[in-house]
């Protein structure tokens, strides 16, 4: 069985991209263009992982870890949230939110993969 892994970018671009490349290597993977549309799917896809972009409008990525986190089906699955603006205080909060880790862009895909691998492994 496949690992499914929910992606949540506001940049259409950037979400056909990694979940195409993630299709590729045997994921399956659901996209959302927003916090709330992401909460609407979760329910009935059951992720394995959720890659979440920090920057959206109306609820942005560490907001919608923190909501992820307190569902049952997606309290314990591993975060990995992507910025443009790796500070400090992003770290932190990323960290506050219940992410596992935290990437900058732009990022390879290569660098992405490693990561996810190193959590479903």
């Amino acid at each position: 069985m496949s690992h499914r892994i929910l992606v949540v970018d506001d940049n259409a671009l950037n979400l056909d991209l990694v979940g195409k490349i993630l299709g590729l290597e045997g994921y399956e993977v659901i996209t959302a263009e927003s916090g709330d549309e992401a909460l609407q799917k979760v329910g009935a896809f059951q992720p394995d992982m959720a890659i979440l972009d920090v920057m959206m409008p109306d609820m942005d990525g560490f907001e919608l870890c923190r909501r992820l986190r307190r569902l049952p089906e997606c309290a314990g699955i591993p975060v990995i949230m992507l910025t443009a603006s790796s500070s400090e205080s992003d770290k932190i909060e990323a960290q506050n939110a219940g992410a596992n880790d935290l990437l900058g862009k732009p990022f390879s895909m290569d660098t992405l993969r490693a990561h996810i691998h190193a959590f479903l492994k």
